[in-house]
């Protein structure tokens, strides 16, 4: 007898059997145990999670001679002829080439024949997404009003393709991916039974790669136990062109650093070992979102992640903040998908993460505020220290913001023009300056004066004049250059920075 693969010799047989669907495998069991079974249904999920398996299942449960029933057995006749896909009264189409509407039409004519031995005929129409939308029309009577002995099992892995008016004759049940903890059980058990010898590091990574997808994983363990008597995770790295976790983790950590000449240099390192540099970029890609997830949670993964790995990440995490780590996989994304699509993937790699790299100079906003809010404060208090005017009064410096709270309450507009004046008090006149750009609300105050002596108590008992003074905004010099204040420089040496241009910024 010829060798079956895997994936079909561990073809689920029973609900029981589905691995990852139980939600599934519930609805469906309940249906037949109390006859209420749909006349259309439509399976929709990822690759490989049992939608078809499942539609041979509902119709064993149907046609088994003791049935129906939740659980058929497996061995009579119908059981039987169903597994070994020649059942007349089972019949699969392929929707990606039967998919015209004389296809449709034909099947319109069979379904009205009875069952040759069975209770139901049932046909299972896999990826119908691919129906032409002239099928689907034709489809639509008979999926809504099929003769009583008739049912139609849909499987899409693509449902949002499918016409609404379809999905609304149809039960729709969604398949998930198979979890990770239940995919390593069902590897161990399958090799165990099977006699292949496979390491438990070797089974994680076969389940990681399959990506929820159970006759994936079956599939890469077919090839291999033909590979190796014992499987171990260098040989799975080296079918799947996966790099060495540590390299992994090099990567991420001078990312964070800003080393671009580490990043140069594993490149070079991988390049020469013939690393896959597109399997690398999604390795790395989901290594830092693992890095978001546990800074977010602040849980590290125990399942997914070697010992080395998790004890990166927990030392990582203390030193990265959200926003970095944010920033850092959008980029990872960005450059996953350059070299997934460039015609030099080690070229798109290199640029992609030097330019993740440079993330690590830039600060978070929150700490750039915090120092202006800092810097000004000082600046303020040196401007007050140093002016020839007293900016407090004799109340002192928190005078003047008391003043205009006051004002606020009772004449908000003229608040809202004074919150751009700077006060000091020369003898006893308050004198209000307008400086630059803000000139602008110096005539409204002026006009507005006699609205403001009812506060002038406030500032102290020896002021009885209001002087408004406008200064114009300081001229660029006659060379050409930016006049620079003392206290403009003083921010600039702080923050690094320098002055473009000077210009109004209130109106």
């Amino acid at each position: 007898m010829s060798y079956i693969v895997l994936a079909r010799r561990w073809r689920p047989g029973s609900f029981d059997e589905l691995v990852g669907q139980k939600t599934v495998s519930t609805i469906l069991k309940n249906a037949v145990s109390g006859g209420r079974i749909g006349h259309a249904y439509l399976f929709s999920g990822p690759r490989g999670v049992g939608k078809t398996s499942t539609a041979r299942i509902l119709a064993k449960a149907l046609n088994c001679a003791s049935g129906p029933t939740p659980e058929p057995c497996g061995g009579c006749d119908f059981c039987r002829a169903i597994t070994e896909g020649h059942s007349v009264d089972v019949m699969e189409i392929d929707g990606a080439s039967n998919n015209s509407v004389d296809d449709i039409r034909d099947l319109r004519e069979r379904v009205r024949y009875a069952p040759s031995a069975g209770r139901y005929k049932v046909y299972i129409i896999d990826e119908v997404h691919m129906l032409s939308q002239s099928a689907f029309n034709a489809l639509l009577k008979t999926l809504e009003e099929p003769p009583p002995h008739v049912i139609f099992i849909l499987a899409t892995t693509a449902p949002q393709k499918v016409p609404v008016t379809v999905l609304s004759r149809c039960q729709h049940l969604s398949f998930k991916r198979v979890p990770f903890e239940e995919m390593k059980a069902r590897l161990r058990r399958i090799t165990a039974e099977e006699g292949i010898r496979i390491t438990e590091e070797a089974v994680e990574l076969v389940a990681r790669a399959a990506e929820g997808s159970l006759r994936d994983a079956l599939t890469l363990v077919d090839q291999l136990s033909a590979f190796s008597e014992e499987v171990t995770e260098s040989e799975v790295r080296d079918l799947l062109g996966l790099t060495d976790a540590d390299l992994v983790i090099r990567m991420t950590d001078a990312l964070l650093k800003g080393e671009r000449r580490e990043i140069i240099s594993l490149i070079e390192a991988l390049y020469d070992s013939g690393t896959d540099f597109r399997a690398f970029a999604r390795e790395l890609m989901q290594f830092i979102r693992t890095l978001l997830v546990s800074k977010i949670t602040g849980t590290v993964s125990e399942t997914e992640l070697t010992e080395v790995a998790r004890e990166y990440v927990k030392k990582a995490l203390s030193g990265a903040t959200e926003e970095e780590l944010t920033l850092l996989l959008s980029e990872a994304i960005k450059t996953e998908a350059e070299v997934r699509n460039a015609f030099s993937p080690r070229i798109a790699l290199e640029m992609g993460l030097i330019r993740a790299s440079l993330l690590s100079n830039l600060r978070p906003v929150s700490e750039i505020i915090e120092e202006i809010s800092g810097r000004r404060d000082e600046l303020l208090k040196e401007r007050s220290r140093g002016s020839g005017a007293s900016t407090a009064g004799p109340r002192g410096a928190g005078t003047w913001e008391e003043v205009l709270a006051a004002i606020e309450e009772k004449d908000p507009v003229l608040a809202s023009r004074l919150k751009y004046a700077e006060a000091s008090v020369e003898a006893e006149r308050l004198v209000l300056s307008f400086n630059g750009g803000h000139s602008i609300h110096a005539e409204s105050v002026e006009r507005a004066l006699e609205r403001l002596r009812p506060f002038l108590t406030d500032m102290g008992e020896g002021i009885r004049e209001i002087k408004v003074v406008k200064q114009e905004e300081r001229k660029q010099a006659s060379n050409g250059r930016l006049q620079i204040s003392p206290e403009e420089r003083k921010v600039m040496e702080t923050l690094g920075g320098r002055i473009i241009d000077k210009r109004r910024t209130d109106v």
